[in-house]
């Protein structure tokens, strides 16, 4: 083999080296870049009860709840998954931030989510998670920001107004999530004792 044959042949593994490499590091990049979806995770503690009568008094509970939709279940293993949707208004204002016009009733729809309930002897677990804010569509458009996920701030490419409005923006959704679930978290306490 000629010096040039060997020379391309070692250009070429090395390309090959680099675009193999680049390919499997990408979805790390973005899932880093991404993040964690948002979640709220409780553990509540019912004394001297089995599961199945935890199981009971959770489904119940959910089916009771308004604006709660139960999505599965599965009695032999104790779990049950609904559905449900915050209103979503956004009240952000920040002083000297030059928006688009209307930018906040762009924002306006809702932010639906998903409520899992385990039971075991003496506990029950309860998980809020999969939030998305779908903006409903307005004769202003709409700003959507989709999954909210655990991250301080806004991720690049969901909202393309002033960062820090975008990011007051974000954590008042999260912070109506959190109010929201907290409320059904002592609605499922009471129901449990």
């Amino acid at each position: 083999m000629s010096d040039n044959s060997k020379s391309l042949t070692m250009k070429l593994v090395v390309a090959m080296i680099v675009i193999a490499s680049t390919c499997a590091l990408t979805p790390l990049k973005v899932l880093a870049q991404r993040g964690a979806p948002f979640s709220i995770v409780k553990e509540i503690e019912v004394k001297d009860a089995d599961k199945d009568k935890i199981y009971k008094k959770a489904k119940n509970w959910l089916k009771n709840e308004d604006g709660v939709t139960l999505t599965r279940w599965n009695d032999d293993q104790c779990l049950v998954e609904a559905s449900s949707a915050i209103p979503y208004q956004n009240d952000v204002v920040l002083e000297d931030i030059l928006l688009s016009p209307n930018a906040a009733l762009r924002t306006k729809g809702v932010i639906n989510y998903t409520i899992r309930v385990s039971a075991a002897d003496g506990k029950c677990k309860i998980e809020f998670t999969d939030f998305n804010h779908e903006a409903a569509y307005n004769h202003y458009g709409k700003i959507s920001f989709g999954q909210i996920l655990a991250n301080d701030k806004v991720p690049l490419g969901k909202c393309f107004e002033n960062t820090a409005w975008c990011n007051a923006v974000w954590d008042d959704m999260k912070s109506k999530i959190r109010k929201t679930c907290l409320g059904q978290l002592d609605n499922a306490k009471k129901k449990l004792d």
